[in-house]
């Protein structure tokens, strides 16, 4: 069953440009023990406020493109500055933000962070697998729908952090392209663009695209010294820190040791590491077969690889065969080509 679900925080995108003219107001209540200050920030404003009487009051710019937060000593509350008057009630035992116009961008966030949260854990809870799936599919379809619902605000940015791992590139590509201009400018729609049409350009069918790695000071070393040269060749990217890295390598040396050989043979490469460690982690992880260290962000910029383990199968003149293989499928796709 699948449960790698990454549900995004509203305060997590980064700031825009604004793309609504005006200002938000901000009204904010207490019950007893009221701070004496709170905290706003925006993408155009960070500020402390002082609280008198219970209450704040404060005006930001309207930027349907972005999200900001409430803090207070007893709790936090992220919105939208959607152009609505937004009211900020911590008098309650949970802190609540309301807006003035119920069909507001606030609006719409709270009622999606309430309900993608809640699928959320239904899946993840869930112990029956075909229930699990099935639930796991309605919190993609969830994601999808309120993204194209929202291609023109921060909204369909929060989705879209909630999906664009599960979707095909060409899909991802064609939803990107339909959302508004001032979105698809953003940093994080950008960076997932740029990486889907380096996985398409690198996609199953295609040759190999070489790099070179400086390991260290003077030892270059080549993707092309290993690949499409006469062997199948498994290549593994990885880094120390990482679990589900930890977790692959009893699968890649199964396979490394039923398939080695004239015909076959593995090379991991490190990146996103610090090189001690990668040192120091790969005997550990009993890593006996080729190595390329210090790869940092090259090879990953390159192939689009935005999470690892990521494994690709590269034939012997160097077409790439398979992509994002995992577990026993390791072995199985292997046996496919070598006998």
């Amino acid at each position: 069953m699948k449960k790698y679900i990454l549900l995004a925080a509203a305060a997590l995108v980064a700031a825009s440009c604004g793309q609504k003219a005006g200002q938000t107001l901000l009204s904010g209540k207490f019950g007893e023990n009221a701070p004496a200050q709170v905290h706003v920030q925006t993408a155009a404003v960070d500020t402390v406020l002082n609280v008198s009487k219970g209450a704040f009051s404060f005006s930001v710019p309207t930027d349907l493109l972005s999200s900001g937060a409430v803090e207070t000593e007893v709790g936090q509350l992220s919105f939208v500055p959607d152009g609505s008057k937004l009211t900020f009630d911590f008098t309650g035992e949970t802190p609540k933000v309301t807006s003035s116009d119920k069909a507001s961008v606030t609006s719409r966030l709270n009622a999606f962070l309430d309900k993608a949260r809640e699928l959320a854990a239904a899946v993840r809870a869930e112990q029956d697998e075909e229930k699990g799936e099935a639930l796991y599919q309605e919190y993609m379809n969830y994601n999808k729908q309120t993204l194209l619902d929202n291609k023109d605000n921060f909204l369909g940015m929060l989705a879209l952090q909630n999906v664009y791992y599960e979707m095909e590139p060409q899909e991802l590509l064609d939803v990107i392209g339909n959302m508004a201009p001032a979105l698809q400018e953003q940093e994080f729609v950008q960076s997932v663009k740029t990486a889907t049409e380096a996985v398409l350009k690198t996609g199953e069918g295609a040759k190999f695209v070489d790099f070179e790695i400086e390991e260290e000071p003077g030892k270059v070393t080549k993707l092309s010294d290993f690949v499409g040269k006469g062997k199948y060749m498994l290549v593994d990217f990885w880094a120390s820190w990482c679990g589900p890295c930890k977790r692959e390598m009893p699968f890649i040396k199964a396979a490394y040791d039923k398939f080695h050989g004239p015909q076959f043979d593995v090379l991991s490469i490190a990146v996103w590491d610090e090189v001690e460690d990668t040192k120091k982690a790969a005997p550990e992880l009993g890593i006996v077969w080729n190595q390329i260290i210090n790869g940092q962000h090259i090879p990953t910029d390159l192939y689009g690889i935005q999470g690892i383990p990521h494994l690709i199968l590269f034939g012997p003149d160097g077409t790439i065969l398979k992509r994002g293989l995992r577990g026993e499928a390791i072995a199985e796709e292997l046996a496919k080509y070598i006998k």
